[in-house]
């Protein structure tokens, strides 16, 4: 097995892979790396990893960062600054509909990368052409998405801490109302909303804690225990419980009571797909009604 350790860049904050490194390498430490986009550039150490992560950022390592990487550093850190304020003037200049995030100079200052956001596609051909002209390089535009925006500039979310996407994210989990409703959470989108105006990434999180719910029919089913007939009005996985009701009288029971014997190896079936089987139906209703 490879040697894997995890490293975070210091522009988009994102995490990759430092491979074949036999360097006894500290957590919080700057390494310079080679990489085929930005050439020789700074990335902050995680630490190790017992097998390969499943990302397209791959580095080779090159060396511990020296006194002099640092000094280089600090140096493209102000041209960084520099340009940024520069791009903003220019993109108000050519009345571009774009929200410039960060400007970043790595390592080897061969190149200037600017990070944006916008809400359509943007033709920057003239912008490129003056900031090409201004810093002598060349010049990378590169758009992201509201959440890698919030992942770049760092934010507070809604539990008062920093984003997650900041600490330990790898990759941006798919998240929807549907996952509001399995959790038995309340209809109300702007409550479950991160500062990036999307649903809260913290909610892939728990995904696995319901996923015993597709072992069950929808709620409102009429179900039959012991010779009655019942609706079946709430599954609630982490109070481990069902509520049923027969009439006006409502009894809670342990899930397993209506699970069937072996039912945990169905559920690892759910563990692997998400829960597709129940998607599927839905997606076959819809098409049906269409």
């Amino acid at each position: 097995m490879g040697n894997y350790i995890k490293v975070r860049s210091l522009d988009t904050n994102k995490i990759g892979v430092l491979e074949d490194c036999d360097e006894d390498l500290k957590k919080g430490e700057l390494v310079v790396i080679e990489s085929e986009e930005k050439g020789e550039d700074l990335v902050r150490v995680l630490g190790p990893s017992k097998e390969a992560q499943d990302t397209p950022l791959r580095f080779k390592f090159v060396r511990k960062a020296t006194p002099k990487d640092y000094e280089r550093f600090s140096e493209n850190e102000k041209e960084s600054k520099r340009a940024f304020e520069i791009c903003k003037e220019r993109i108000k200049a050519h009345n571009l509909n774009m929200h410039l995030l960060k400007a970043y100079v790595p390592l080897n200052a061969k190149k200037i990368f600017f990070y944006y956001t916008a809400e359509e596609r943007v033709d920057f051909r003239k912008l490129v052409r003056d900031l090409a002209r201004i810093f002598k390089r060349r010049i990378e535009m590169r758009q992201v998405g509201v959440r890698d925006a919030v992942q770049i500039l760092g934010w507070i979310g809604l539990c008062g801490e920093i984003p997650c996407c900041m600490r330990f994210i790898e990759k941006f989990d798919s998240i929807s109302l549907k996952d509001i409703e399995e959790q038995n959470l309340p209809l109300s989108p702007s409550k479950f909303t991160g500062p990036c105006g999307r649903l809260v990434c913290c909610m892939a999180f728990e995904k696995q804690n319901y996923l015993i719910k597709a072992l069950f029919p929808e709620v409102g089913t009429s179900i039959c225990m012991d010779g009655k007939e019942f609706t079946l009005l709430a599954v609630d996985p982490i109070r481990n419980l069902v509520i049923l009701q027969q009439e006006e009288r409502k009894i809670e029971l342990p899930l397993e009571h209506l699970l069937p014997d072996g039912y945990e190896k169905a559920l690892e079936h759910c563990n692997a797909c998400g829960g597709c089987c129940r998607r599927l139906q839905e997606i076959h209703e819809v098409s049906s009604s269409n």
